[in-house]
């Protein structure tokens, strides 16, 4: 009787173990894919941001040069000379009119076709209930952006119409490096899931050994705290990852006989003058910092900053209007209006339309 009976306490910790090693891995597993899952929302949503920030800020520079009366063929040529060659491995920006008939793209041979009412669908990130075909959108004249889904490839894009005119502004992102990021951060997900489900399940075997005594309340405190403390790790993984993307960072200036925190990414431009160097917002507003041009600039993200000259750092989101200066110069318009003007030397002509093309 008593060998039955410690044949079947035996037999009985086993499932018991079995049971809790099985819970464990589907709580693990849980909650790798809501990390997981969370993680690629933020970054594709990101990605989205940053289209829409492009198509928008094309958008505008062009409605202006609308409101002034300019020629429109000079308008779509001046558009196309600046994008044209330009790369579309990462992304581009093109131009469509309510027709759907390409008036500007990197790609000379697609310009004057016509998009087909099958060619794509744009699926939003947040809910993949809300689909919209791409021709319709271009028709619609609205803002919208999300995955574009095509018979060979999968893309960011985001539409931003030019008020004053029936033209929409695309803005195209791939996709592939995204993945990529995904891929890696999928893979040390999945591994640090293994780890602790491994490590977590031969803790709980070996203390189960030692201690015939523990009842499964004890069991399943353990279960909770391992859960927990994978679950915290995964979250600060996620964070990590968000603190990477943030456009939150910001520099200590000095506003008078105060110290005023400037976030970058509402910047408009910085300049020095007189050996002082200054910091303009986008709301006008003026602060100076002890700081040289170059030392700003290694912070800043080279996507939304350009070093125009020695003594100026422009934002993209401050470019009002771009004018020809002289026969090899540009001018660059901003708002708020820059105190000191803005030139575009020959030698940075083609990386300033490299870099206002991507913007």
């Amino acid at each position: 009787m008593g060998a039955f009976q410690s044949k079947k306490n035996t037999m009985l910790k086993r499932i018991t173990l079995s049971l809790i090693i099985v819970m464990l891995g589907a709580v693990y597993y849980y909650s790798f894919n809501v990390i997981y899952n969370s993680s690629m929302n933020s970054l594709l949503n990101q990605q989205v941001e940053v289209s829409k920030n492009q198509a928008d800020i094309v958008s505008r520079i062009l409605s202006e040069r609308v409101k002034k009366n300019d020629n429109n063929e000079e308008i779509i040529t001046e558009l196309q000379n600046s994008i044209e060659n330009s790369s579309t491995e990462n992304s581009f920006i093109c131009m469509f009119n309510s027709s759907g008939k390409e008036l500007c793209h990197p790609d000379q041979k697609k310009i004057g076709k016509i998009l087909s009412d099958n060619n794509s669908n744009i699926k939003s990130i947040s809910n993949n209930k809300l689909i919209k075909n791409f021709k319709t959108a271009v028709r619609e004249q609205k803002s919208i952006g999300g995955l574009r889904e095509m018979d060979e490839y999968t893309e960011i894009v985001y539409l931003s119409p030019v008020p004053g005119s029936d033209w929409i502004i695309a803005s195209h992102s791939n996709i592939i490096n995204l993945k990529t990021i995904l891929a890696n951060l999928k893979e040390k997900l999945v591994l640090i899931s293994l780890l602790l489900w491994l490590s977590s399940s031969l803790i709980i075997f070996f203390f189960l050994n030692y201690n015939n005594s523990l009842n499964r309340t004890e069991l399943s405190e353990l279960n909770r705290t391992s859960s927990n403390k994978y679950f915290n790790e995964l979250q600060e993984l996620n964070t990590s990852i968000s603190k990477q993307s943030s456009t939150d960072k910001r520099l200590l200036a000095d506003k008078g006989n105060k110290l005023a925190p400037v976030y970058i990414n509402t910047i408009a431009f910085v300049y020095t003058q007189d050996k002082i160097t200054y910091i303009i917002d986008l709301d006008n507003e003026k602060t100076t910092i002890n700081m040289s041009l170059d030392e700003l600039y290694k912070s800043f993200d080279k996507s939304m900053f350009f070093r125009a000259s020695r003594k100026v750092i422009l934002s993209a989101k401050a470019i009002k209007k771009i004018e020809k200066h002289g026969t090899t110069q540009l001018k660059v318009l901003t708002f708020p209006v820059s105190p000191i003007e803005i030139i575009i030397s020959k030698y940075k002509l083609v990386e300033f339309k490299k870099w206002a093309g991507k913007n």
